[in-house]
């Protein structure tokens, strides 16, 4: 009867179905089933069935998000009844989202696992204070720390966090792990973190083992280590403090503008910006390809405004746009400001740090409190559209240089409405809510591209269409949930006023098919993560044989690498831009086609890093490019 019982948890786990777990919890207490035996032989177990199914991509995050709430659910009633004593005591782990990030997918799956290998979470959620981390590890006497980010914008606020770990003494009471598409094994490497890993499995395995090494809680947070711990990592943090001192985006933007002013560009080159831009696009002849790292709100430097002030001060943000490519001399500008615009005009309460993007601050409880709201002079919508508006007319005149409008897609905006984690769930238990709220914004989508359009507020509009991704969903549920709604509703905006259709998507592993050849995209602008490639994650030599045909690609180095500003840093960025190019031009050629590619990051370069990185690729691109173009292409 036990092994019924078991095996029934984890049917239930599987079938993410809660209220199965919770009455099969209670009965496998009332049989005298030993209740850490109900939770890892049968709980843990229907939960190590479904990550094993997504790991071989026969199951995606909603079917892990409700396999997970029924595990939970399970262990409510049976964790209180568990004993903790001595060696059995569980480990205790501490995770959230990062500060100024609202993605909570990967740290709920992250939570979730550990829970089924043993540990105490505690779940901070998102968009997390850098000293919470801090002040509930001491509180806890945690084991293990978990910080994820899923924008590189906020990714620097990790190292934050274990710099203060530091300072307080307590860094080497507990194992550090960050994670994130965007983050690898070398960045958590060099911020001081223990480790990275590029899924949830992996994490928790790798946590679960690593504890072990730990001493006692009393021992690890005594007073006598915490001091030992202060003296050892005085002399690093030392060092770190003085840099800290220096805005390093100001000191380079100044270092960049003195020698422009002097100087000027230093080459005269055959093609203006918005003449090699367009060309590239059609896949014309150009004397070299188009490069434009995606430093956006990282330009304010040159102004220098802070980042409330660019994203919300239109002058700013046309002055950061205008000064940005002037002095750097790039082949266009895109306006991304944030990801919070759209739903901002929903009712979504946005919060507006100083000098880090603004993000989403508590999400709405309901579907029926959606109104799709009118686009009108004080709404984020309209502003972005004015100030893009201006942005583009002077980028225009004084510089020949492209500006290219920025704005959230339909379903990204109900994530960042309700939450992403709920939404995915209720893509199973609630479809035709969320069916319904992805129709209202998209309703809200279409105005915002049409005043776009009808302002002539850019030269091209490109759309945040971030969650087709294969270990996200489905493609089926892509198409379902906010495909068909591109496809139906904005594509055929876009076709009226005669406009092509651009995309960003800084996920892992993209539905290429759908948001490409489907949707007739003119321009990807796309990342590529070399650590989920046996998942779908794709580079140029990937995409340029697939999609070259109808589409130009924009990407991938790493915007990671350009946060280090020292003569290495520079070197690794310089390098990475040098064997991108020497290897797309290439390829291209081998796809009979001559320049169907802008060089470019795979996301936007965090905010507070150097913009020496940013002039490096540049300068790189416009250095080798001309040669390589004409000897390879011809």
């Amino acid at each position: 009867m036990a092994a019924d019982i078991l095996n029934q948890l984890a049917e239930a786990v599987v079938e993410g179905e809660e209220d199965d777990a919770e009455e099969l919890a209670q009965k496998a207490l009332e049989m005298g089933v030993d209740p850490y035996e109900a939770v890892i032989n049968g709980l843990a177990k229907g939960m190590t069935i479904v990550s094993d199914q997504y790991e071989k991509g026969e199951a995606f995050v909603p079917h892990l998000l409700l396999a997970s709430g029924a595990m939970y659910a399970g262990m409510d009633i049976l964790v209180p009844h568990m004993t903790k004593e001595g060696d059995s005591k569980q480990a205790v782990g501490i995770i959230g989202t990062i500060e100024g990030d609202v993605h909570d997918i990967g740290k709920n799956l992250v939570k979730t696992m550990l829970s089924a290998n043993g540990f105490e979470m505690i779940d901070l959620g998102a968009d997390v204070p850098i000293e919470k981390f801090v002040e509930t590890a001491k509180e806890h006497k945690a084991d293990l720390i978990s910080m994820s980010a899923l924008m590189t914008t906020t990714m620097t606020n990790m190292e934050k966090v274990i710099e203060i770990l530091q300072e307080e003494g307590i860094r080497d009471a507990m194992k550090v792990m960050v994670g994130g598409a965007p983050v690898s094994e070398e960045y958590a490497a060099a911020i001081g973190a223990d480790s990275s890993h590029p899924d949830a499995l992996h994490a928790s395995t790798w946590a679960t083992e690593v504890v072990k090494e730990l001493g006692t809680a009393d021992e690890r947070w005594s007073d006598e280590k915490i001091n030992l711990g202060k003296i050892k990592y005085r002399e690093i943090l030392a060092k770190k403090v003085v840099s800290d001192k220096v805005d390093i985006g100001l000191e380079t933007a100044t270092k960049i503008k003195e020698e422009f002013e002097s100087v000027g560009v230093k080459v005269k080159e055959e093609m203006s910006h918005i003449d090699r831009t367009v060309s590239a696009m059609s896949d014309k002849k150009v004397d070299r390809l188009p490069v434009y790292p995606l430093a956006c709100g990282a330009l304010r430097k040159f102004v220098p405004v802070t980042y409330k002030e660019y994203a919300t001060n239109e002058d700013a943000f046309v002055e950061s746009a205008y000064l940005g490519s002037k002095y750097l001399d790039m082949d266009m500008f895109v306006g991304l400001i944030d990801l919070s615009a759209t739903s901002a005009d929903f009712g979504c309460k946005i919060k507006y740090p100083e000098d880090d993007t603004p993000s989403s601050e508590g999400h709405l409880k309901d579907y029926e409190q959606l109104e799709v709201p009118e686009l009108k002079e004080g709404t984020r919508g309209y502003e972005l559209v004015m100030a893009s508006k201006k942005a583009k007319d002077k980028l225009n005149k004084e510089l020949n240089t492209p500006f290219v409008g920025f704005h959230e897609g339909p379903l990204l905006t109900l994530t960042q409405l309700m939450g992403a984690d709920r939404v995915l769930m209720d893509m199973k238990t609630n479809p035709e809510a969320v069916l319904e709220g992805v129709q209202k914004c998209t309703d809200y989508i279409c105005q915002l591209s049409e005043l776009f359009f009808e302002e002539d507020a850019c030269d091209g509009l490109c759309v945040d269409n971030l969650w087709s991704n294969n270990i996200i969903m489905s493609e089926e549920d892509y198409w379902k949930f906010d495909g068909q709604f591109v496809y139906e509703q904005h594509i055929p905006l876009f076709k009226k006023y005669n406009q092509p259709y651009m995309i960003h998507n800084c996920a892992d592993a993209v539905h290429f098919e759908t948001q490409i050849r489907k949707f007739g995209t003119a321009l990807y602008s796309y990342a590529y993560y070399e650590k989920t490639r046996e998942k779908g994650s794709q580079n140029y030599a990937d995409l340029i044989p697939k999609y070259g045909d109808i589409c130009c690609m924009m990407g991938e180095v790493n915007p990671v690498e350009f946060m280090d500003g020292s003569a290495e840093g520079i070197q690794k960025v310089t390098d990475d831009t040098k064997t991108l190019l020497e290897n797309v031009i290439p390829v291209l050629k081998e796809n009979g086609l001559q320049s169907k590619y802008v060089m470019s990051t795979g996301c936007e370069i965090p905010p507070a890093g150097p913009l020496t990185t940013v002039q490096a690729m540049v300068n790189t691109v416009k250095e080798l490019g001309p040669e390589l173009q004409k000897s390879i292409i011809g």
